[in-house]
């Protein structure tokens, strides 16, 4: 707005004690020289831009219907768009990990020596509060990111991109005086904090070679394959308007049981689940959707479909009538033993 931008230039007065919140302020000339005369987001992406690896891990909590999630995190990252993020969750030990290299994204599950090959942009098609890269493309985004700081820490405030949660709109990222990330904060559109990722320490003098992010480096198979779940049937929680509870079916598939959930009206699908086959050596199934974390739930999402894996239990969603965010909406609200139909 250069229009605006003159106008505040020529009447400095009223500019005299405005909140480094709003759209222009001061900033005193000493603390602009004690940062090297170096621009906030300027110096971030210097500290990304100037590391050719990094390792990095702390925790990561996910508000999924009402009910908190939280996640061991470990993140390495190579020069060269080559990733490695372990996420574990805190109350059952169960373990994922997102792969990136050269041949494509992977998903893995070592507890049932599987994986699953994406060809996917990921991280760099959404916001990722977890990945160093995908904050600053936040940043740099964003033209109207604000800035606040006390004595001890600097804070950045941007929009966010998540494009199958339309309810996250913003963020809060607290840095160190170096503006090293130490806390990201993601808000919900009534200013709720929907994910919030803790980082405990971040390594840039890590040393990490291509051979790392291989998956042949990172299939070892499963000896104990002790995987829980639970014999009762899941019933999403969440049902779009339109969507209502039709029948139930159970069929005998070799030694296991698979549950057929179909829900009829306007917003129909089908809801598909049965206890993970674990096979005796480690596969890789290549797929043709796109690679989604959303709340509490990882999985491959096409058009009219959506599978995942929870709690050692494979989920199938199948629908014509939903929307993408819909049938995350469902899968996610799935975590939860629903009392009645």
């Amino acid at each position: 707005d250069i229009p605006d931008i003159i106008k505040r230039f020529h009447d400095l007065e009223n500019e005299v004690g405005r909140e480094r919140t709003e759209q222009s302020f001061f900033v005193p000339k000493q603390e602009i020289v004690d940062n090297d005369y170096d621009l906030s987001i300027n110096k971030y992406k210097k500290v990304v831009e100037s590391n050719e690896n990094y390792s990095m891990s702390g925790e990561l909590s996910i508000v999924s219907n009402e009910e908190l999630y939280y996640y061991n995190v470990k993140v390495d990252y190579k020069e060269g768009d080559y990733y490695k993020a372990s996420l574990t969750n805190k109350d059952n030990s169960h373990e994922q990990i997102i792969l990136k290299n050269d041949t494509g994204v992977y998903v893995i599950t070592p507890s049932l020596n599987k994986s699953f090959k994406f060809q996917s942009e990921w991280p760099n098609n959404s916001s990722q509060a977890y990945i160093l890269d995908s904050l600053l493309k936040d940043f740099m985004n964003d033209s109207n990111v604000t800035f606040e700081s006390d004595k001890e820490h600097y804070y950045l405030y941007s929009t966010v991109n998540y494009p199958n949660n339309s309810n996250l709109i913003s963020q809060k990222v607290t840095f160190s005086l170096d503006m090293i990330p130490q806390v990201v904060e993601v808000y919900d559109k009534d200013g709720n904090v929907n994910i919030c990722f803790k980082i405990s320490k971040i390594d840039f003098d890590v040393k990490l070679d291509k051979d790392y992010f291989m998956i042949e480096n990172n299939s070892s198979v499963s000896e104990t394959n002790n995987v829980s779940y639970s014999e009762e049937v899941t019933y999403p929680m969440y049902l779009p308007v339109g969507a209502k509870f039709k029948s139930e079916e159970t069929v005998n598939i070799d030694d296991t049981k698979r549950v057929i959930l179909t829900f009829g009206g306007e917003k129909s699908f089908t809801l598909i689940e049965e206890v993970s086959n674990i096979p005796s050596d480690f596969e890789v199934t290549n797929v043709s959707g796109e690679f989604v974390f959303y709340e509490n739930v990882i999985g491959n999402l096409t058009d009219t479909s959506l599978s995942w894996n929870m709690d050692g239990k494979d989920y199938y969603l199948i629908s014509n009538d939903l929307t993408n965010e819909e049938l995350l909406k469902i899968a996610s609200s799935t975590s939860v033993v629903s009392l009645s139909k």
